[in-house]
C-alpha cells in the first residue's frame, strides 16, 4: 500500500504542468484545512522548500511542493494525489523576509522566531513570481493589522506542542494535530 502512495505522489509531481493552479485533489484537501474566512491569495509550484529548525533533526527539505499564500499564513504542501501539509508559516510570526525574484533562480527566505524557511522556484515558473513580493508584503501587513486588533482569547494553546493557534483552527499550524481532538 505504501508503494502505491509513493507512485501516486510521484505521478502527481510529474503530471503537473501548470505552475499556479492546484491539482483538484490538493485543492479539495486544502479547502477542508483552511479556517472559516481564510482566503487563498496565490498558489505557486516551487522547486524546493527548505525548513531550517532550531534542532537539526527537525529540519527538512521537500522538492516540488506548493507555495500557498493565504490571508493568515504561508502553507507549503506536497504536490501529490491529495493535500499533505509540509509546513505552515503564520504571517504574523514573520520577522524578516528576503526576496531574490530574478529570472534565474527565484527564491524567498523567511525568518520566524527560531526558524528559517527557504522557498526556491523553478526557472520555468519565474514569470509567476513577478509581483510575489508585493502580494506577500501586503498579506503580512494586513495580517499584522488584523492581529493587533484581535483579542487574546481568540487564541488557544495546542495541548500537544504548546503553540499559539487561532481558536477556530481545525489543526495546529506547527505540529499538525487536530485541535478539537486535543481539547
Amino acid at each position: 500500500m505504501a508503494i502505491v502512495s509513493v507512485i501516486k505522489d510521484l505521478m502527481g509531481s510529474l503530471v503537473t504542468r501548470n505552475y499556479t493552479v492546484l491539482p483538484e485533489s490538493v485543492q479539495i484537501g486544502l479547502n477542508k484545512y483552511l479556517i472559516d474566512g481564510e482566503n487563498i491569495i496565490i498558489t505557486l509550484l516551487n522547486h524546493r522548500a527548505v525548513y531550517k529548525a532550531p534542532k537539526f533533526i527537525d529540519s527538512n527539505t521537500f522538492f516540488y511542493s506548493w507555495f500557498i499564500l493565504t490571508g493568515e499564513r504561508i502553507i507549503i504542501a506536497k504536490n501529490s494525489s491529495k493535500f499533505k501539509r509540509f509546513r505552515d508559516i503564520p504571517l504574523t510570526d514573520i520577522t524578516q523576509i528576503f526576496y531574490e525574484l530574478d529570472e534565474t533562480e527565484p527564491r524567498i527566505s523567511i525568518t520566524t522566531p527560531g526558524n528559517e524557511d527557504i522557498i526556491e522556484f523553478t526557472r520555468a515558473g519565474a514569470e509567476h513570481c513577478e509581483n510575489l513580493d508585493m502580494q506577500i508584503n501586503l498579506a503580512i501587513e494586513n495580517a499584522k493589522t488584523i492581529n493587533s486588533k484581535t483579542v487574546n482569547d481568540e487564541y488557544i494553546l495546542c495541548k500537544k506542542c504548546g503553540s499559539k493557534v487561532l481558536s477556530q483552527s481545525k489543526y495546529c499550524s506547527e505540529c499538525g494535530s487536530r485541535i478539537d481532538a486535543l481539547i
